[in-house]
């Protein structure tokens, strides 16, 4: 079992393909040697994973690991259309380039499994994810098969790349669908942020003007941003610096003032942190 983080992705792509799978389409009780995602072009398809059954809808998304045994079958004479995508984490993982078939659930033999991956910082993807709506990605899937079919140079870095944003995005969904609100709540507090830069953004403060305890809406960024209430308000005023060093005349003293630090010592160990230097040895 190798723990990894979700910044570290690299995906291997081994297949990434829109089939239309006919009518009299049944597996059962399968299991893959590699990752698999499923996105859904069209309904009448019945998807079970891990004994969970799902009617999906045009846009639902499926992703799932090895361990994972599933069913996929069509409800209707005229089939189904779905994104299929075969894949390893790691990019190193394309020593074995070969499209791995999926095996009946008596025949999978762990020794053949190409990754073991855990996510330290992300363990909703370590089981089964099911969004019902991820319209927002279905370019990204057309795209994603193009450049499958048609290959271009250096087609399996390009692979890689949008594979990785198509996680990146399931992922963020799949945080957002099982907050229970927190997202939406933590979106409100950082367009407030963004607007106020130089106002009082104190822990304290941004509670009292959400009527919310600061311990609760710090806990919501951790779960949205991964970053705490205060560490965002203090990237975010940095990086409104970075902008005005760069696009003004303001000395770095009312460079400060304007995005909300009271101490100049302050704002410059921040920004320091943030860039590798002070900001008037960056301007």
């Amino acid at each position: 079992m190798m723990d990894m983080l979700l910044d570290d992705i690299k995906p291997y792509v081994r297949y990434a393909k829109i089939l239309h799978m006919p009518g009299d389409y049944r597996t059962t009780d399968m299991r893959a040697y590699d990752n698999r995602i499923l996105y859904f072009l069209s309904e009448n398809a019945s998807l079970t994973l891990d004994g969970a059954v799902y009617r999906p809808g045009r846009g639902a998304l499926f992703l799932w690991s090895p361990d994972t045994v599933y069913s996929l079958s069509s409800l209707s004479p005229d089939g189904f259309d779905v994104m299929v995508v075969n894949f390893d984490y790691r990019f190193d993982a394309r020593k074995i380039s070969l499209c791995l078939p999926p095996v009946s659930g008596d025949a999978y033999d762990p020794g053949r499994r190409i990754e073991t991956v855990r996510f330290s910082d992300a363990p909703i993807l370590d089981r089964p994810v099911c969004i019902p709506d991820m319209h927002a990605l279905e370019y990204d899937m057309h795209c994603l098969d193009k450049e499958f079919v048609s290959p271009q140079r250096n087609y399996a870095a390009m692979l890689s790349a949008m594979l990785a944003k198509i996680i990146l995005s399931v992922y963020r969904q799949a945080i957002s669908a099982g907050s229970g609100g927190i997202s939406a709540l933590a979106q409100n507090v950082i367009a407030y942020i963004h607007e106020n830069p130089a106002g009082d953004l104190s822990n304290a403060a941004i509670g009292q003007h959400f009527s919310y305890h600061p311990n609760y809406l710090n806990r919501c960024m951790l779960l949205s941003t991964g970053q705490t209430l205060h560490q965002y308000v203090i990237n975010t005023r940095v990086l409104k610096a970075l902008e005005l060093l760069q696009t003004t005349d303001l000395s770095v003293t009312d460079i400060a003032a304007a995005v909300g630090f009271c101490s100049i010592k302050h704002f410059s160990q921040s920004f320091k942190k943030a860039y590798g230097c002070s900001p008037t040895r960056f301007r």
